[in-house]
């Protein structure tokens, strides 16, 4: 793929993505947008204690507190012409400031086009350290032209297929 073609993909994701925490931000009382300008490693902080719910499941916590980093990972639930499922991309660095400051992060399943909301769950950073030591192949290199590591895992690695299936997304 050209450069060209490569940053108009990379376009094309940042927007959805801008889209989708928009959503979340709507869906999720008690969290605050914070720009890039005074964060680069998280989308949202709580602004007072948010425990779980039907709509808002969480994994290895009871609560998010006041002051909580909030990183908000998006996919599609499916994309591509062979329908597969969306995959989250952590990048390393943005991870790594999430762990020293207790951060968490939102992962949300969303329609291929119109970024509605399927599912949502929060996951403290310290439980996908878990994940990409067992599940992937570890943090990859973006490239010559980008220098950040990532990790990428389908969200069938966060969320039963069966409930997203259920929720009006995709077939698992």
């Amino acid at each position: 793929m050209s450069r060209a073609g490569q940053q108009s993909r990379l376009a094309a994701s940042r927007q959805a993505g801008d889209r989708s925490e928009t959503v979340v931000l709507e869906h999720v009382d008690d969290l605050r947008y914070v720009p890039d300008s005074e964060s680069q490693y998280y989308d949202a902080i709580c602004e007072s204690v948010i425990g779980p719910s039907e709509r808002l499941p969480f994994v290895g916590i009871v609560v998010l507190e006041s002051g909580t980093p909030v990183e908000i990972k998006s996919v599609s639930v499916v994309y591509g012409k062979g329908q597969r499922r969306g995959r989250f991309q952590p990048r390393r660095g943005q991870h790594e400031k999430l762990l020293e400051s207790g951060g968490v992060y939102l992962f949300a399943v969303c329609a291929p086009h119109d970024r509605e909301l399927i599912a949502m769950k929060v996951v403290p950073a310290t439980q996908i350290d878990h994940l990409i030591d067992v599940v992937t192949d570890g943090w990859r290199s973006a490239g010559t032209d980008r220098s950040e590591e990532y990790v990428q895992f389908s969200w069938s690695r966060i969320f039963d297929p069966d409930s997203v299936q259920r929720k009006g997304g995709a077939p698992a």
